[in-house]
Protein backbone atom coordinates (compact mmCIF):
# COMPACT_ATOMS: atom_id res chain seq x y z
CA UNK A 1 0.00 0.00 0.00
CA UNK A 2 0.99 3.15 -0.77
CA UNK A 3 1.51 5.46 1.69
CA UNK A 4 -0.12 9.43 2.32
CA UNK A 5 1.85 12.01 2.18
CA UNK A 6 0.86 15.65 1.95
CA UNK A 7 -2.41 17.30 1.28
CA UNK A 8 -4.06 19.15 -1.29
CA UNK A 9 -1.54 18.53 -4.41
CA UNK A 10 -3.71 19.50 -7.19
CA UNK A 11 -3.97 16.66 -9.50
CA UNK A 12 -4.22 16.05 -13.20
CA UNK A 13 -6.08 13.20 -14.55
CA UNK A 14 -4.55 11.32 -17.52
CA UNK A 15 -6.36 8.29 -17.89
CA UNK A 16 -8.34 8.91 -20.21
CA UNK A 17 -5.35 9.28 -22.49
CA UNK A 18 -3.34 12.19 -24.28
CA UNK A 19 -6.18 15.00 -23.80
CA UNK A 20 -6.92 14.75 -20.81
CA UNK A 21 -4.23 16.65 -18.78
CA UNK A 22 -5.45 19.35 -21.45
CA UNK A 23 -8.81 19.18 -20.00
CA UNK A 24 -7.96 19.16 -16.19
CA UNK A 25 -5.54 22.08 -16.41
CA UNK A 26 -6.76 24.30 -18.89
CA UNK A 27 -4.80 23.93 -21.97
CA UNK A 28 -3.34 26.89 -23.78
CA UNK A 29 -4.55 30.20 -23.58
CA UNK A 30 -7.55 31.89 -24.66
CA UNK A 31 -5.52 34.88 -26.50
CA UNK A 32 -3.53 32.75 -28.88
CA UNK A 33 -0.36 33.25 -26.49
CA UNK A 34 1.50 29.86 -26.00
CA UNK A 35 1.60 28.26 -22.66
CA UNK A 36 3.06 26.14 -20.49
CA UNK A 37 2.03 23.18 -17.95
CA UNK A 38 4.10 21.46 -15.80
CA UNK A 39 3.44 18.19 -14.18
CA UNK A 40 4.91 15.61 -12.10
CA UNK A 41 4.70 11.66 -11.40
CA UNK A 42 7.43 8.93 -10.28
CA UNK A 43 8.64 5.77 -10.59
CA UNK A 44 8.00 3.98 -7.24
CA UNK A 45 10.70 2.04 -5.36
CA UNK A 46 9.83 -0.99 -2.66
CA UNK A 47 12.42 -0.01 0.79
CA UNK A 48 10.41 3.16 1.84
CA UNK A 49 6.43 3.93 2.13
CA UNK A 50 6.63 7.71 1.56
CA UNK A 51 8.93 10.05 -0.37
CA UNK A 52 8.02 13.32 0.75
CA UNK A 53 9.10 16.57 -1.26
CA UNK A 54 8.57 20.58 -1.08
CA UNK A 55 9.17 22.37 -3.88
CA UNK A 56 9.88 25.26 -3.67
CA UNK A 57 9.80 27.09 -7.12
CA UNK A 58 10.21 26.77 -11.05
CA UNK A 59 12.31 28.63 -13.26
CA UNK A 60 12.26 28.95 -17.03
CA UNK A 61 15.74 30.57 -18.67
CA UNK A 62 15.79 31.87 -22.08
CA UNK A 63 19.22 32.83 -24.09
CA UNK A 64 20.19 35.75 -23.17
CA UNK A 65 17.61 36.87 -20.57
CA UNK A 66 17.58 36.10 -16.60
CA UNK A 67 15.58 32.97 -15.81
CA UNK A 68 12.30 33.75 -14.77
CA UNK A 69 10.15 32.07 -11.94
CA UNK A 70 7.09 30.79 -12.87
CA UNK A 71 3.76 30.90 -11.04
CA UNK A 72 3.35 27.83 -9.45
CA UNK A 73 -0.30 26.17 -8.74
CA UNK A 74 0.88 26.31 -5.06
CA UNK A 75 3.81 27.44 -3.42
CA UNK A 76 5.43 25.68 -1.70
CA UNK A 77 3.78 22.49 -3.32
CA UNK A 78 4.56 19.22 -0.84
CA UNK A 79 4.20 16.05 -2.26
CA UNK A 80 4.22 12.45 -1.97
CA UNK A 81 6.32 11.38 -4.92
CA UNK A 82 4.84 7.40 -3.99
CA UNK A 83 0.78 9.36 -4.70
CA UNK A 84 2.12 10.40 -8.21
CA UNK A 85 1.10 8.25 -11.22
CA UNK A 86 0.29 8.75 -14.56
CA UNK A 87 -2.69 8.72 -13.55
CA UNK A 88 -2.48 11.04 -10.92
CA UNK A 89 0.15 13.20 -11.74
CA UNK A 90 0.65 16.79 -9.27
CA UNK A 91 0.08 19.94 -11.91
CA UNK A 92 3.05 22.46 -10.95
CA UNK A 93 2.71 25.01 -13.36
CA UNK A 94 -0.67 25.80 -14.75
CA UNK A 95 -0.99 26.80 -18.19
CA UNK A 96 1.43 29.69 -17.41
CA UNK A 97 1.72 32.38 -20.83
CA UNK A 98 5.02 32.51 -21.51
CA UNK A 99 6.70 33.57 -24.91
CA UNK A 100 7.64 31.26 -27.82
CA UNK A 101 11.33 30.81 -28.78
CA UNK A 102 14.13 28.73 -27.62
CA UNK A 103 14.57 27.92 -24.12
CA UNK A 104 17.52 26.77 -22.52
CA UNK A 105 16.86 25.04 -19.57
CA UNK A 106 13.70 24.26 -16.87
CA UNK A 107 14.44 24.24 -13.41
CA UNK A 108 12.95 22.83 -10.14
CA UNK A 109 13.77 24.33 -6.64
CA UNK A 110 13.14 22.00 -3.91
CA UNK A 111 13.61 22.77 0.04
CA UNK A 112 15.31 19.47 1.16
CA UNK A 113 18.40 19.59 3.17
CA UNK A 114 20.03 17.79 6.55
CA UNK A 115 19.26 20.87 8.42
CA UNK A 116 16.61 19.17 10.80
CA UNK A 117 13.52 20.70 9.20
CA UNK A 118 11.24 18.03 8.07
CA UNK A 119 10.37 19.58 4.87
CA UNK A 120 11.52 16.86 2.51
CA UNK A 121 11.64 13.98 3.98
CA UNK A 122 11.04 9.71 3.67
CA UNK A 123 9.13 7.25 5.77
CA UNK A 124 11.16 3.93 6.18
CA UNK A 125 9.53 0.86 6.28
CA UNK A 126 9.69 0.94 9.76
CA UNK A 127 7.88 4.10 10.20
CA UNK A 128 10.69 6.34 11.02
CA UNK A 129 11.27 9.82 9.20
CA UNK A 130 15.01 10.45 7.15
CA UNK A 131 15.42 13.92 5.98
CA UNK A 132 16.37 14.19 2.23
CA UNK A 133 19.10 16.09 0.28
CA UNK A 134 19.22 17.50 -3.09
CA UNK A 135 22.43 18.61 -4.19
CA UNK A 136 22.44 22.13 -5.18
CA UNK A 137 18.78 22.58 -3.84
CA UNK A 138 18.02 23.02 -7.38
CA UNK A 139 17.34 19.92 -10.31
CA UNK A 140 17.32 20.54 -13.74
CA UNK A 141 13.85 19.04 -15.34
CA UNK A 142 15.11 19.24 -19.14
CA UNK A 143 17.35 21.56 -21.22
CA UNK A 144 17.38 22.79 -24.68
CA UNK A 145 13.25 23.04 -25.94
CA UNK A 146 11.47 25.38 -28.65
CA UNK A 147 8.29 26.80 -27.74
CA UNK A 148 6.33 27.64 -31.16
CA UNK A 149 3.64 30.17 -31.47
CA UNK A 150 0.42 29.66 -29.79
CA UNK A 151 1.73 26.04 -28.65
CA UNK A 152 0.03 24.91 -25.47
CA UNK A 153 3.22 22.97 -24.09
CA UNK A 154 2.30 20.18 -21.63
CA UNK A 155 5.55 18.38 -20.05
CA UNK A 156 4.80 15.33 -18.07
CA UNK A 157 8.09 14.69 -15.87
CA UNK A 158 8.73 11.20 -14.33
CA UNK A 159 11.41 11.36 -11.50
CA UNK A 160 12.45 7.72 -11.60
CA UNK A 161 13.17 7.21 -7.79
CA UNK A 162 15.31 3.68 -8.47
CA UNK A 163 17.91 5.88 -10.23
CA UNK A 164 17.08 9.12 -7.89
CA UNK A 165 17.12 8.05 -4.30
CA UNK A 166 20.29 7.01 -2.52
CA UNK A 167 20.95 5.86 0.98
CA UNK A 168 24.26 6.70 1.01
CA UNK A 169 26.34 3.70 3.72
CA UNK A 170 27.41 5.70 6.97
CA UNK A 171 25.91 9.03 6.12
CA UNK A 172 22.67 10.20 7.54
CA UNK A 173 19.30 10.17 5.69
CA UNK A 174 18.76 9.93 1.87
CA UNK A 175 20.16 12.08 -1.33
CA UNK A 176 17.16 12.20 -4.02
CA UNK A 177 19.23 13.26 -7.64
CA UNK A 178 17.97 14.43 -10.86
CA UNK A 179 16.24 10.93 -12.46
CA UNK A 180 13.82 12.19 -14.95
CA UNK A 181 12.16 10.97 -18.53
CA UNK A 182 9.89 13.79 -20.01
CA UNK A 183 6.76 13.41 -21.83
CA UNK A 184 5.04 15.69 -24.27
CA UNK A 185 1.25 14.71 -22.93
CA UNK A 186 0.57 15.85 -27.34
CA UNK A 187 2.73 12.71 -27.80
CA UNK A 188 1.51 10.37 -25.50
CA UNK A 189 1.39 6.34 -25.40
CA UNK A 190 0.37 3.78 -22.99
CA UNK A 191 2.50 0.59 -21.76
CA UNK A 192 0.83 -1.93 -19.77
CA UNK A 193 0.39 -5.58 -19.52
CA UNK A 194 0.27 -8.58 -16.80
CA UNK A 195 2.74 -10.63 -15.05
CA UNK A 196 1.21 -14.03 -14.19
CA UNK A 197 1.42 -15.57 -11.02
CA UNK A 198 3.23 -18.16 -12.36
CA UNK A 199 6.29 -16.38 -13.81
CA UNK A 200 7.03 -15.93 -10.21
CA UNK A 201 6.03 -18.41 -8.30
CA UNK A 202 7.08 -20.99 -10.51
CA UNK A 203 8.50 -24.65 -9.17
CA UNK A 204 12.13 -24.66 -8.70
CA UNK A 205 11.96 -20.51 -9.22
CA UNK A 206 13.75 -20.10 -12.28
CA UNK A 207 13.62 -16.62 -12.94
CA UNK A 208 15.21 -15.74 -9.50
CA UNK A 209 11.89 -14.41 -7.87
CA UNK A 210 13.65 -15.51 -4.48
CA UNK A 211 16.95 -14.20 -4.94
CA UNK A 212 16.56 -11.02 -3.79
CA UNK A 213 13.80 -11.26 -1.02
CA UNK A 214 11.39 -14.42 0.77
CA UNK A 215 8.59 -11.83 -0.47
CA UNK A 216 7.30 -12.30 -3.95
CA UNK A 217 5.72 -8.96 -3.46
CA UNK A 218 9.08 -7.35 -3.78
CA UNK A 219 11.32 -6.56 -6.24
CA UNK A 220 8.71 -6.78 -9.46
CA UNK A 221 9.66 -4.38 -11.99
CA UNK A 222 9.42 -3.87 -15.86
CA UNK A 223 12.45 -2.51 -17.32
CA UNK A 224 12.31 -0.66 -20.48
CA UNK A 225 15.12 -0.01 -23.15
CA UNK A 226 15.51 2.84 -26.11
CA UNK A 227 15.39 0.30 -29.16
CA UNK A 228 14.97 -2.99 -30.49
CA UNK A 229 16.00 -6.14 -29.44
CA UNK A 230 18.50 -4.98 -26.33
CA UNK A 231 20.10 -7.07 -23.98
CA UNK A 232 18.54 -6.18 -20.67
CA UNK A 233 21.04 -4.86 -18.07
CA UNK A 234 20.53 -3.25 -14.47
CA UNK A 235 21.03 0.51 -13.58
CA UNK A 236 24.39 1.71 -13.34
CA UNK A 237 25.32 4.22 -15.80
CA UNK A 238 26.38 2.18 -18.62
CA UNK A 239 24.36 1.73 -21.58
CA UNK A 240 22.13 0.26 -22.24
CA UNK A 241 20.49 1.99 -18.94
CA UNK A 242 16.49 1.92 -18.89
CA UNK A 243 14.59 4.87 -20.04
CA UNK A 244 12.19 3.70 -17.21
CA UNK A 245 11.54 1.09 -14.70
CA UNK A 246 7.53 0.67 -13.78
CA UNK A 247 6.64 -1.47 -10.53
CA UNK A 248 4.92 -4.63 -11.06
CA UNK A 249 2.47 -4.85 -8.17
CA UNK A 250 -0.55 -6.96 -7.49
CA UNK A 251 -4.21 -7.15 -8.30
CA UNK A 252 -7.68 -8.58 -7.36
CA UNK A 253 -7.10 -11.58 -9.31
CA UNK A 254 -3.92 -12.99 -7.85
CA UNK A 255 -1.61 -12.06 -11.03
CA UNK A 256 0.47 -8.77 -10.77
CA UNK A 257 0.08 -5.64 -13.44
CA UNK A 258 2.17 -2.70 -14.76
CA UNK A 259 1.11 0.52 -16.64
CA UNK A 260 2.56 3.81 -17.90
CA UNK A 261 2.61 6.47 -20.23
CA UNK A 262 6.16 6.52 -22.52
CA UNK A 263 7.26 8.38 -25.69
CA UNK A 264 6.20 7.04 -29.16
CA UNK A 265 8.92 4.99 -30.04
CA UNK A 266 10.57 1.17 -30.16
CA UNK A 267 11.42 -0.06 -26.93
CA UNK A 268 12.67 -3.74 -25.68
CA UNK A 269 10.52 -4.36 -22.58
CA UNK A 270 11.86 -6.88 -19.69
CA UNK A 271 10.29 -8.84 -16.99
CA UNK A 272 12.36 -8.95 -13.70
CA UNK A 273 11.43 -10.10 -10.07
CA UNK A 274 15.19 -9.00 -8.68
CA UNK A 275 14.79 -5.20 -9.28
CA UNK A 276 15.75 -5.23 -5.02
CA UNK A 277 19.22 -6.24 -5.85
CA UNK A 278 19.26 -3.31 -8.57
CA UNK A 279 21.43 -0.54 -6.47
CA UNK A 280 22.47 2.08 -9.28
CA UNK A 281 25.49 3.92 -6.68
CA UNK A 282 27.38 0.53 -5.49
CA UNK A 283 29.08 0.75 -8.34
CA UNK A 284 29.54 -2.57 -9.75
CA UNK A 285 27.05 -4.71 -12.10
CA UNK A 286 24.08 -6.94 -10.52
CA UNK A 287 23.82 -10.14 -11.95
CA UNK A 288 19.86 -9.37 -12.47
CA UNK A 289 17.57 -11.66 -14.21
CA UNK A 290 15.38 -10.93 -17.06
CA UNK A 291 12.33 -12.74 -18.40
CA UNK A 292 11.74 -12.51 -21.54
CA UNK A 293 12.64 -9.50 -23.49
CA UNK A 294 10.10 -8.51 -25.89
CA UNK A 295 10.29 -5.25 -28.89
CA UNK A 296 7.48 -3.77 -29.13
CA UNK A 297 6.81 -0.33 -31.00
CA UNK A 298 4.23 2.20 -29.12
CA UNK A 299 2.35 4.66 -30.85
CA UNK A 300 0.96 8.04 -29.93
CA UNK A 301 -2.57 7.47 -28.05
CA UNK A 302 -1.98 4.22 -27.96
CA UNK A 303 -2.34 1.55 -25.45
CA UNK A 304 0.15 -1.67 -25.81
CA UNK A 305 -0.02 -4.35 -23.93
CA UNK A 306 3.12 -6.68 -22.94
CA UNK A 307 2.24 -9.67 -20.64
CA UNK A 308 5.19 -12.32 -19.30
Amino acid sequence: MRAKGFRGTKIACLAAGAMSLIACSGGGGTDGTSTITVSLMDAPVDDVTAVNVEIAALWLKAPGSAAKQLKMSQTPMKVNLLDLTDKSAAILIDGQSIDAGSYEWLDMDVNADFDGVLDSFVVTKTGGHEEIRVPSGRVRLVGGFEVAANQAVQLLFDWDLRKGLVDPPGQPGFLLKPAFRVIDVHELGKLGGTVALTTLNATGDPNGCLADDTNLDIGNAVYVFAGSNITPDDIDGVDPDPIAVIPVEPNSTGDYTYHTVITPGTYTIAFTCQAGKDNPDDGQSEDIKFVAPVTQTISADKEVAVDF
